[in-house]
């Protein structure tokens, strides 16, 4: 076999396998990201990255607990030196030395119960800071959500209303040029397109940046193969409302209270400074010059065994202060959430009340399209047979896209806030 032939037989299965992941990959990023709104909670769970951090973060929290079983463990130390030691009337000598110890805490005043269930209660609050994160990223999803969907028919009537003033432009081409109607028809028409193509242009900026934010939320890379539906569920105005949640016990009202508790313990904790800790502890070794002189030159091991009382007076106007401290911050806490109380039951009862009245002007806005419609539908029959001009022409024309974009809006509006009002009643606790 040649050389030639070797290398050819190797190069050409690296070439094919290096083209084929080129492919593959060129393929996944092209590839169409299709997303419903049902897909939002998955994909801001498992995506988003704040949630995975408060996740995390739950975690360490938990690392953290077991506190009081762990103060009772023995506290072992060892050290090992050598120095030199030398008096006015003694030569330098040297040696060496060496101390196991090992202390066994009895008491403590119950400060490492209370830390023990401070530890407790910052794991519950960073499970709720978890909560909540996933809530404030799903509900910052859905609004970008809805936004998007709104974009989309808005470009789609667009598109739709340029086709329509294309119809009417060749309609007044037409009658101009056998003189039944003057050139002004033709022109307001070519005016009308390039504010149509404008907005379109403008509606595709918003379309796509708003395709980035929602690519950003759910952690896609590639936010211009994101596809998400076009229309919006109809509305029928008998929806069922979201199951009533107990408002008291929301999300936010009950961090508020965990703040609290977690600052009420901290206080008893720094209120009980005048409580001794009381040890007990044993040592072995050999002593160091410096401190036994005769012993540790005649290498003599010592054995020590004890029990220890200890009362921090010192640090007992500072842990005054910091227990008083403490106690404002939980007082100030209570406050927080007696206002959040009443801000969750009223933003509950405001969301209630736009759904109603969005309701029905959805309802009002399909028939007040369905009128505009049959209006400009008669419009175009009478500027055909010359009775009304073309201003008459494009205000109808006008009037019935307006009617479809509010609609959108209003649709636009009741998602939201139908999203809102799911996120307000599934933080709170049956």
């Amino acid at each position: 076999m040649s050389l030639f032939s070797f290398f050819s037989g190797l190069v050409f299965p690296i070439c094919m396998l290096v083209f084929g992941s080129y492919n593959a990959e060129s393929k996944s990023v092209g590839e169409t990201q299709k997303i419903s709104f049902e897909d939002l909670k998955r994909l801001v769970r498992d995506k988003n990255e704040n949630v995975h951090a408060a996740k995390l973060h739950s975690d360490a929290q938990k690392e953290q607990t077991g506190r009081l079983v762990r103060s009772f463990f023995p506290q072992l130390s060892a050290q090992l030196g050598s120095e030199q030691f030398k008096t006015s009337v003694e030569p330098t000598k040297q040696g060496s030395y060496w101390l196991v110890e090992a202390s066994i805490n009895l008491y403590r005043g119950g400060r490492d119960q209370i830390e023990d269930q401070v530890r407790e209660s910052y794991l519950d609050l960073s499970k709720m800071s978890y909560t909540v994160e996933y809530q404030r990223e799903l509900a910052h999803a859905q609004q970008i959500y809805w936004t998007v969907v709104s974009l989309s028919k808005l470009i789609s009537d667009k598109k739709e209303a340029i086709e329509k003033n294309d119809t009417h432009l060749r309609s007044a081409k037409k009658r101009s040029g056998v003189g039944i109607a003057t050139a002004a028809d033709t022109v307001q028409f070519e005016l009308h397109q390039i504010t149509l193509e404008r907005e379109i242009k403008k509606l595709d900026l918003e379309h796509h940046a708003y395709l980035n934010r929602l690519g950003n939320v759910l952690a896609l890379e590639n936010h211009e193969s994101i596809e998400v539906i076009e229309d919006f569920p109809k509305i029928s105005g008998n929806e069922p409302l979201p199951p009533t949640a107990n408002l008291d016990r929301h999300i936010e009202i009950t961090v508020q209270r965990q703040l609290q508790k977690i600052d009420e313990l901290k206080s008893k904790q720094s209120a009980s400074w005048w409580h001794p800790k009381l040890d007990i502890y044993s040592s072995y070794g050999l002593s160091a010059l410096s401190n036994e002189y005769t012993r540790a030159l005649q290498k003599e091991t010592e054995w020590v065994a004890g029990l220890r009382l200890t009362l921090d007076l010192g640090q007992g106007f500072e842990d005054r202060k910091e227990a008083t401290s403490k106690s404002l911050e939980a007082a100030s806490l209570a406050q927080r959430a007696a206002y959040k109380v009443r801000e969750v039951n009223a933003n509950y009862h405001d969301f209630l009340h736009d759904l109603s009245v969005l309701t029905e002007l959805i309802r009002d806005s399909d028939s007040d399209v369905e009128k505009a419609a049959r209006f400009l539908k008669l419009t175009e029959s009478e500027y055909n047979r010359g009775v009304k001009n073309g201003p008459d022409l494009l205000e109808a024309f006008q009037k019935y896209f307006e009617f479809r974009e509010r609609r959108i809006e209003y649709y636009k509006d009741y998602f939201e806030t139908r999203s809102k009002l799911e996120t307000l009643t599934s933080s709170s606790e049956n």
